[in-house]
């Protein structure tokens, strides 16, 4: 696609222009390329991995604008300290290489000058091999990073996180290990469970969108479900128990979250706290009500929202509402509901149970 890269050294890698934008941009079109190629070509991973680092030390050497003269004095002061009195051959080779290397740094700062005129960034997004031999994506960036891994699947990285993953997952299951917040889209294949370690929690899925946050100094992980359905569990249950009846966790539906009490080792289930509307939106329901029976207007945001209303019968028998909550968020639908005809309202569990109003 862009070459032949198999006679590559570190700073050809470096100052070929698609690799600058990989390293540099955080969500690089041409991330995917480079992240396959890695994948396709583990015999040039130290190559690689030294050239992003020679890119990013260049970015973190905040030096002043080079210019001609500067660049040009530079250069008589390497050409009078490395000019023998006789050359030889392989002194002539010896100076030939030094001048290259001058050639590369001058070329190095004048481009780096030129980048910094064009981006304000500061820090950077870093990629390097952990010493279990697997991926370390690290973003110090104030933008979400994408991350997109060898099964298709693809990680929104948020500031201040470090995604911890293969450059190949194995055959029967798919791991990553999380630390800070992302969002995850995954590719769905029943015969190959996805695993997101975050502090103490493992939460897995077989194909769906969920949130996962767990920075390593908070007292709480959270994982919220935005499509599709996971299982979180934590990570003692998961590992310590011989088989997968033994385990006790949650199971997530979207606008369903998992809060996992770190202090406590204590994992509950509620809703989200914004809940969003599962229909797209040009199938977006109705929510003008007029005279429409409680029980009804319960089942509309019940299918709307996802979520489980409980209420006694006693309490919606000969009940209507007429009201129009388009804009609404849930709970404020359910407010305006439960003010309008005296009753009240909890979640538990991730469901919502109505009850009698305080009189």
């Amino acid at each position: 696609m862009f070459g032949d890269f198999s006679d590559f050294d570190i700073e050809d890698f470096a100052f070929h222009e698609t690799f600058q934008d990989w390293v540099l941009t955080p969500d690089s079109e041409y991330s995917l390329f480079w992240k396959n190629y890695l994948a396709a070509h583990p015999h040039q991973t130290d190559k690689i991995l030294s050239a992003r680092t020679l890119v990013l030390e260049l970015k973190a050497t905040q030096a002043a604008p080079p210019d001609t003269e500067f660049a040009h004095t530079i250069w008589q002061n390497i050409q009078q300290r490395t000019q023998p009195k006789i050359k030889t051959h392989w002194q002539f080779l010896l100076q030939w290489r030094i001048a290259a290397s001058v050639a590369l740094v001058i070329g190095a700062s004048v481009w780096w000058w030129q980048l910094e005129k064009s981006t304000n960034s500061s820090t950077l997004s870093t990629t390097k091999i952990s010493d279990s031999g697997l991926l370390e994506e690290v973003n110090r960036t104030d933008r979400t990073l994408i991350v997109h891994l060898s099964d298709g699947s693809v990680v929104h990285l948020g500031k201040d996180s470090r995604l911890t993953y293969p450059i190949q997952f194995a055959a029967e299951q798919r791991a990553v290990q999380l630390s800070g917040e992302a969002f995850f889209e995954i590719k769905k294949n029943p015969l190959r469970p996805f695993l997101v370690y975050a502090n103490e929690t493992v939460t897995k899925v077989l194909g769906t969108s969920f949130r996962v946050a767990a920075y390593a100094d908070a007292p709480e992980v959270t994982v919220a479900v935005t499509a599709g359905r996971v299982s979180v569990f934590s990570t003692k249950d998961f590992e310590e128990e011989s088989t997968k009846a033994q385990r006790t966790g949650v199971v997530l539906t979207p606008n369903q979250q998992a809060v996992f009490q770190r202090k406590h080792a204590q994992l509950n289930k509620t809703l989200v706290p914004t809940p969003a509307l599962l229909a797209p939106d040009n199938q977006k329901p109705s929510f003008d009500f007029n005279s429409t029976p409680l029980r009804e207007v319960f089942a509309v945001l019940e299918k709307a929202y996802g979520v489980e209303i409980v209420a006694d019968s006693d309490l919606t028998t000969h009940r209507s509402l007429t009201v129009s909550m388009e804009d609404e968020t849930l709970y404020e639908k359910l407010d305006v509901i439960c003010k309008t005809l005296g009753l009240s309202y909890q979640i538990v569990d991730a469901k919502v149970i109505v009850e009698k109003g305080n009189s």
